[in-house]
């Protein structure tokens, strides 16, 4: 049951970003790229179509094995299309406002997805302080750029607001960049395999050599505490901000369809976060 409840569960929240991040790309397109305009439009109904499926998919396995794999189908379609997208912005080869970061953002966000389904249909089986660190070091990441996002996309005269967002960022990286320290004392063959070459195909037999298998420690139940704290925090901003935008009664070019794209982020976020809490 496992299997399937966390396939539906994935599912039927990333396909919804999914549908949202091609609407959004297609809205910061300059009017000329027309063939980019029409691809978007094109994942937009398709990952629209497949939530509708797995809105409707029985909790049969058959039924959810072969829903995944069309979703990792659907996949292999947009994470080409947001690396080429991106590849265009940094290379000054397309205008428009879909900011690159942004752009690797939700590429980010859409190979996590493809990575857990995967797992899923493979049945690949990570121990719970990899999983643990992943998890970490994964949603502060996604919840310390959403903080820049918005503190760029507030009006300047929303001091407060914009000075709120900066401290969120500043306060998600430090969180990061500990979980990083973290990783590399209870993880070590994870520091190892990051220093080969992305191009190998087989890792070598001294890889992880010497070095211990993933552990538990103390430190780091409190540290996914904290972590938790810290997003249960910018979620409250979120929603604040989210209030204040429908009620136009703030300063922005943020729409209500993004302030609720990143609430709903940080919601998943504590879900994943508490789940691997309740595992220790």
């Amino acid at each position: 049951m496992d299997y399937i409840e966390d396939s539906l569960r994935q599912n039927r929240f990333w396909l919804r970003i999914m549908s949202e991040h091609a609407l959004f790309i297609r809205l910061g397109l300059p009017c000329y790229a027309a063939d980019l305009i029409n691809q978007a439009q094109n994942l937009q109904n398709l990952f629209e179509q497949l939530k509708v499926r797995a809105d409707n998919t029985p909790p049969v396995r058959g039924e959810v094995f072969n829903l995944n794999q069309d979703v990792i189908a659907a996949l292999d379609r947009i994470i080409p299309f947001k690396s080429d997208l991106l590849t265009l912005i940094i290379t000054c080869n397309i205008g428009g406002s879909n900011i690159p970061l942004l752009i690797d953002h939700i590429r980010r966000e859409a190979i996590r997805f493809r990575n857990i389904l995967i797992r899923l249909q493979d049945d690949i089986q990570i121990s719970t302080p990899e999983e643990m660190l992943q998890e970490e070091i994964f949603w502060l990441r996604i919840m310390g750029e959403h903080a820049k996002f918005v503190a760029q996309l507030l009006d300047p005269s929303e001091r407060f607001l914009v000075d709120q967002s900066n401290d969120f960022a500043i306060h998600f990286e430090t969180l990061r960049l500990q979980a990083r320290d973290l990783e590399s004392m209870v993880n070590p063959k994870s520091f190892d395999l990051w220093l080969l070459p992305v191009s190998l195909k087989q890792v070598p037999p001294g890889v992880g050599a010497c070095l211990p298998d993933p552990f538990l420690i103390p430190r780091l139940e409190r540290f996914n505490n904290e972590v938790i704290e810290a997003t249960e925090k910018i979620r409250d901003f979120k929603a604040t901000a989210l209030r204040l935008i429908q009620d136009c009664k703030v300063l922005s070019i943020i729409p209500p369809l993004l302030a609720d794209h990143i609430l709903r982020e940080a919601e998943m976020a504590l879900a994943d976060l508490r789940m691997i809490a309740s595992q220790i």
